[in-house]
């Protein structure tokens, strides 16, 4: 009886701990899914991109420019299984039509496909659709009924958009989460704006609704930056790059073209070949450093001249073209030498063996002053760019590892130190400009709702990297360089151009003479020669045909370059003097005065105008007049007015717009017509013009 007593109360009790530890588990699950409920359901702050500032060229036209993308999917759990089937083959032939990426059966596949699989509520239909795509889509069988019952998705992504292509691309740069490049890192703060704030609370499935809250701020868009690239400039130096790329089939090249006096970047192009194929994937300009080969030579004279070892008049001995340095043989390209020349010569004509043999015999009992000289002209000293580059400057000391007895003289001649291309245009860029080296800059103006928020002057990194009097005795042989020495393939008969070739041999201290050579061909200088407004550098890598010197390499980009700048800006074409003979008078023809008044005034010649729309040239002794031509009031009579000498398309202006049908040949200014002076006219007659230059 006890034991049944025992077993029954030991029953009740384990019934009643089950029934607890049912009763306390559902209550834990309940407020769990109450919890989950409640956070899924509380209100929210979401984050509202800041719109990104644009990047512009120096006259306003957009480089870099944020452009709505979107990633477009399909929920077709939403969607109904009545309307689905009668409107999928349409929307398969809508989708195909568009995006022209698949078939419409393969659309309408895809879809059923989809549809059947229950979790699949995300189906992807295409990504980085562009607005006007969007907006079609919205339009479609079934995705016109909405995200309820039509399954519409749409995600907005990030997306930059750059209108002029590979045009500067690689200074312009890309804002990536690894390794962001360009002026889109360096101005990513100002350009990224403020993001905004808006409190949701979510009301049904994917969607949620707007509430009002002091939490809540719109987002502030990012500041504009207008750059100092010229698109007009970089167009050319890319084209004249790619074009010597292509020639010499070379690896890569770099070209930089600066603003004498400001230090502005007018254009910057890094090209890399990839069998035939264009593109920037690395800025050579700024951060490549090589041994920069004979475009060294420069500083190298201008530091003998600063410690008063020499004048430029001074006589080398150049050998019959070798000379040995302890176990080292320097050749110059020439063989047999050139015999005794001056040092300036020896620039021109770039001896090695003349350059080395005059450093080494002044400095190598001293090379820290050789060292020291070139600090001082900011060669080697690191330059504070608004771009971010890796600083692999490189010049080799005395008494430390690596130097030894033929440093100095290779070192002389662009070997034993590494530079960026930038570093060396900033140094030709200052002797250019009278000794005084200013910083490269990339930006201008930062500019807000269009409104001027700051700027970026020039920058004086060092008002005088040497002497005037050593400035004014090499760049006579700069100029010689180009008329007469090395670079005499790019003589102009128009302007005057100053500058140094460079052709440097990699990996040239291995001595075997089947190796397979590769160079590194430059040019370096400015122009006009006499009044620099612009300086530029040409670096081309590893050309493998047509030659390889810088001459024949560098320099005719270069020349390709500065022809095109120096057609096209007329503030660095020489002043018309003051007595210009009445023979070298240009010929105006006859035509429109305000035009006419235009050229006159660019050309700084005297005239005297008239009161009249259109005029008739003619001279006095000092000046040009104008005289007026009574073409509309004749029109207005009726009668045809004697067009000769007149400009071909002012003369069909003119006719049209009195109701005249015109029809001509030729091209230039008119010498004969078809209706002559005195017939009467009226609208609708027909003229032929005949033209001839």
């Amino acid at each position: 009886m006890k034991n049944k007593t025992n077993f029954r109360i030991i029953s009740l009790y384990v019934f009643i701990c089950t029934i607890a530890i049912v009763v306390v588990s559902k209550i834990l699950i309940i407020q769990r899914i109450d919890q989950e409920i409640s956070s899924v359901n509380l209100p929210k702050l979401v984050k509202i991109k800041a719109s990104r500032g644009n990047i512009f060229s120096d006259d306003g036209s957009l480089l870099a420019i944020s452009m709505p993308l979107y990633n477009v999917f399909i929920d077709l759990s939403v969607v109904d299984e009545k309307i689905f089937d009668s409107e999928i083959k349409d929307l398969s032939i809508s989708l195909s039509n568009l995006f022209a990426d698949k078939s419409a059966s393969e659309y309408e596949s895809y879809l059923r496909e989809s549809k059947q699989k229950e979790k699949n509520k995300y189906v992807k239909l295409r990504n980085k659709v562009t607005h006007n795509e969007l907006n079609l889509l919205k339009s479609f069988p079934i995705l016109k009924l909405g995200k309820f019952k039509g399954g519409l998705i749409v995600e907005d992504r990030l997306n930059r958009e750059n209108p002029f292509g590979l045009l500067a691309k690689r200074t312009i740069g890309l804002l990536r989460e690894a390794n962001p490049i360009g002026l889109e890192r360096a101005y990513n703060k100002t350009l990224s704006g403020v993001d905004g704030w808006q409190l949701k609370q979510r009301i049904a499935k994917n969607f949620w609704r707007n509430e009002d809250s002091d939490l809540n701020s719109m987002p502030k868009s990012g500041s504009d930056i207008v750059s100092t690239l010229n698109v007009d400039m970089q167009d050319v130096a890319q084209n004249a790059l790619k074009k010597s790329l292509k020639y010499h089939d070379a690896d890569w090249g770099t070209v930089i073209l600066m603003e004498v006096q400001s230090g502005q970047i007018k254009a910057i192009t890094n090209l890399r070949n990839n069998e035939g194929e264009f593109n920037e994937y690395y800025n050579h300009a700024i951060a490549e450093h090589l041994e920069p080969g004979s475009t060294f030579k420069l500083a190298s004279i201008i530091a003998g001249l600063e410690d008063g070892f020499y004048t430029l008049s001074d006589s080398v001995d150049t050998e019959n073209g070798t000379y040995q340095f302890y176990d080292k043989v320097m050749r110059d390209s020439r063989k047999g030498g050139y015999g005794k020349i001056t040092i300036g010569d020896a620039l021109v004509k770039s001896s090695n063996v003349g350059i080395s043999k005059i450093i080494n015999k002044h400095y190598k009992e001293r090379p820290s002053e050789f060292i020291d000289r070139i600090y001082k002209m900011g060669l080697c000293t690191p330059l504070d760019l608004e771009l971010p580059y890796p600083n692999n400057l490189l010049i080799k000391q005395p008494g430390k590892p690596g130097w030894s007895g033929v440093t100095l003289p290779w070192m002389s001649i662009g070997y034993s130190l590494r530079l960026s291309p930038i570093h060396m245009l900033t140094f030709y860029n200052a002797i250019a400009n009278e000794g005084v080296m200013v910083k490269p800059i990339f930006t201008s103006q930062v500019l807000r709702d269009g409104k001027l928020i700051s700027e970026n002057s020039t920058e004086i990194i060092n008002p005088a990297i040497c002497s005037k009097s050593s400035i004014e005795a090499v760049i006579p042989f700069l100029v010689d360089v180009v008329d007469r020495g090395t670079a005499k393939n790019i003589k102009s008969k128009q302007y005057k151009i100053a500058g140094k070739t460079g052709t440097s041999l990699i990996a040239y201290g291995q001595n075997k003479e089947d190796e397979i050579k590769r160079y590194h061909a430059s040019f370096v200088g400015f122009f006009p020669a006499l009044k620099p407004k612009y300086s530029c550098i040409v670096v081309v890598h590893n050309p493998k045909e047509n030659g390889f010197y810088g001459s024949d390499v560098a320099a005719p980009v270069f020349k390709e370059i500065s022809d095109k700048i120096y057609a096209s800006d007329i503030s660095i074409h020489d002043q018309i003097p003051t007595d210009y003979l009445i023979e070298n008078y240009p010929y105006l023809s006859q035509g429109k005065t305000n035009e006419t008044e235009k050229v006159l005034d660019q050309l700084s010649l005297k005239y005297k105008s008239t009161s009249s729309n259109w005029m008739v040239q003619d001279f006095t002794q000092d000046e040009i007049i104008m005289n007026r031509r009574n073409i509309e009031i004749d029109f207005n009579n009726g009668v045809m007015p004697n067009l000769y000498g007149m400009n071909l398309m002012d003369a069909i202006f003119l006719l049209e717009n009195a109701g005249l049908k015109v029809s001509f040949s030729g091209k230039g200014h008119i010498i004969d017509q078809s209706i002559k002076k005195g017939k009467k006219i009226s609208k609708n007659n027909k003229i032929k013009l005949i033209a001839s230059i």
